[in-house]
């Protein structure tokens, strides 16, 4: 007798968990989460100096509205108003539950919570517990999803394969991972909460035990929506972390070392002073990622480091001493009042971070990277991915059945609010929990499971075992020239290659999982390089890249912030946004839907 899911949920991290205990909550309790480790992943290894959760204000003071939060998260274009609206208007309930699982947001006297400006972000919604919020938000759930709800979590499973019947998600093929044999899980909806491609890219803030599935949700025949808009910063590389916030407020030395190890500051080469170097430096500080707005701007300074990587150095943050020229008193008046008020003061750079936030050197330090006398090498990293997976505002894709969350979903525009990914990890779960429950159970037809098991266990037969296979080549040529500075030849080369790669992709790799990694990635990679080509050349440089054909950049066209990009078998087309929604309706109308028999009980 087959096994028939209700739902199964696959990943480990804050969006996947989410997604779990909102379906508890729906009373829809036959699910399993699936995962590959359930210790891995971006949301339980990564953070910045003090990880944001952006949500709607609730300081008790700040006038907000979900209206305003959403039109803030569709602000810069080339976002879907009714997500974003949904996004906003479920952000208290899903923020408050977190509170009440021990997630320990900071709160004042009154009960209030209070927030700060946060990058591409006018007011004071973000939040935070320190530099490890996500993970503490992840662990916290996992407590309730594990211990409390009893949902079993499938681990050591690698998903290979999504499954439909032809119109409905059927459930999914796994490697068991331990006994290297593959299992069919049979499920009327798939969850996918799997994050984001981070395999594509080497120059990578994402932890090494983070890659993605979004070639095999390619492959399923999802839609991508915004795919090329990613997120890309300052981040070290020998331990992976964003050097974002109080890392860039307090003003470190900018230092890059040539082969023989002679070093130099380089920084004050691309502005008109040291005091304008230095102020930007500051306002990195919540202007982390490169955006095409600031290029006469903070993101000069990503253009900088860049340009010295090229030149085959290495470069480092200093904060044992000040910066050549540094003076407090001529930094703008905005960062001489954010200091002082935070009484962070002082005379070095390690001092004042010492004075900002100790928990941001405490990172570092476990570690083994002591701030206080080391040097911390970085690079311009992909962080995050805007777009993702297309899904309607339920965050179901075209496939009935088939939901994406978290950051494998095309959630997001050319830009956004930091911390706004955790917010929507939450949401998302929500959304689509409340959806599964409204539709009711469909017919499916599971046979095809069957059928794909048997294909891939005769793969598995004639699969030959060879660890000089090595397709690394990817990441590195992805990160030189299809992160955030995308060169048009460069690009269209690399595509060639990697479909020629595809298309004779042999029966052998080092080890089975490893075999499937790779084509995942070689997926991904090839989607992302099609939706560059085809989108760039028309709406030019936006958001978190420039593109540049000929070597001369590409300006934008502004009429495509009015759309989302969608990418089929490698074809792009433009699908107008829908606007955030702003329905006005008598209170009654909404208390006269709901059903008396829900709200008494005999």
């Amino acid at each position: 007798m087959r096994k028939i899911y209700d739902a199964v949920i696959i990943g480990s991290g804050a969006a996947g968990y989410s997604a779990a205990d909102w379906l508890f909550k729906e009373n829809i309790k036959d699910i399993a989460v699936i995962t590959e480790n359930r210790l891995w992943g971006t949301s339980r290894n990564t953070g910045s100096d003090k990880q944001t959760y952006y949500k709607i204000s609730m300081d008790g003071r700040s006038s907000d509205s979900a209206y305003k939060m959403a039109l803030d998260l569709c602000s810069l274009g080339s976002c879907d108003g009714e997500k974003a609206y949904k996004q906003a208007a479920n952000s208290a309930k899903c923020f408050l539950r977190l509170c009440d699982y021990g997630v320990g947001f900071p709160t004042d006297d009154f009960g209030g919570y209070p927030g700060y400006k946060t990058d591409h972000d006018n007011t004071s919604r973000a939040t935070s517990v320190g530099p490890l919020t996500s993970k503490i938000m992840t662990q916290r759930l996992e407590d309730v999803v594990i211990n409390k709800n009893k949902t079993p979590v499938l681990d050591n499973r690698q998903v290979v394969k999504i499954v439909t019947d032809g119109k409905h998600a059927a459930g999914v093929i796994v490697l068991n991972t331990l006994t290297n044999t593959f299992e069919s899980v049979a499920a009327r909806n798939v969850i996918v909460a799997s994050g984001a491609p981070a395999c594509i890219y080497e120059n990578s803030v994402y932890p090494e035990l983070q890659h993605g599935m979004t070639g095999i949700l390619i492959d399923s025949g999802a839609r991508l929506c915004n795919y090329s808009q990613w997120q890309y910063g300052l981040s070290s590389v020998d331990f992976r972390w964003n050097v974002s916030g109080s890392f860039m407020q307090v003003v470190p030395r900018f230092v890059s070392v040539d082969e023989n190890g002679e070093e130099r500051e380089f920084l004050c080469e691309s502005f008109e002073s040291e005091a304008q170097a230095y102020s930007n430096v500051f306002l990195k500080g919540y202007q982390w990622p490169f955006s095409i707005d600031r290029m006469d701007e903070s993101s000069k300074i990503d253009i900088a480091v860049h340009n010295q990587i090229k030149l085959g150095r290495r470069v480092y943050l200093d904060y044992t001493r000040n910066p050549e020229g540094y003076c407090f008193e001529e930094l703008p008046q905005e960062a001489k009042d954010y200091l002082i008020k935070a009484d962070a003061v002082a005379d070095t750079p390690i001092e004042r971070l010492e004075l900002l936030n100790p928990k941001a050197i405490a990172v570092y330090s476990r570690q083994g990277i002591d701030l206080t006398k080391q040097k911390l090498r970085i690079a311009v990293c992909a962080q995050h991915n805007n777009g993702g997976i297309y899904t309607d505002s339920d965050y179901m894709t075209d496939i009935d059945g088939l939901y994406v969350i978290g950051e494998a979903a095309g959630s997001f525009g050319l830009t956004r609010p930091g911390g706004s990914a955790l917010n929507d990890t939450q949401v998302g779960g929500l959304v689509c929990a409340k959806h599964i429950a409204k539709k009711g159970i469909t017919e499916i037809d599971f046979s095809a499971l069957d059928e794909v098991k048997v294909s891939l266990d005769a793969l598995a037969e004639k699969f030959i075992t060879d660890s000089s296979v090595d397709y690394s080549f990817v990441p590195k040529e992805m990160s030189r020239c299809s992160a955030f500075m995308r060169e048009k030849d460069e690009c269209k080369k690399l595509l060639e290659k990697i479909k020629t790669v595809i298309s004779v992709y042999p029966e052998k790799h080092s080890a089975m999982s490893r075999y499937f990694y790779d084509y995942d990635m070689l997926v991904s990679a090839k989607a992302l390089l099609e939706t560059i080509l085809g989108e760039m050349p028309l709406a030019g440089s936006r958001g978190g890249a420039a593109f540049t054909d000929g070597g001369k950049t590409v300006s934008e066209n502004k009429e495509y912030r009015e759309y989302l990009t969608v990418t089929e078998n490698g074809k792009v087309s433009f699908i107008k946004a829908a606007k955030v929604p702003c329905v006005e309706r008598a209170f009654e109308s909404y208390l006269n839907e709901i059903d008396e028999k829900d709200l008494v009980k005999s």
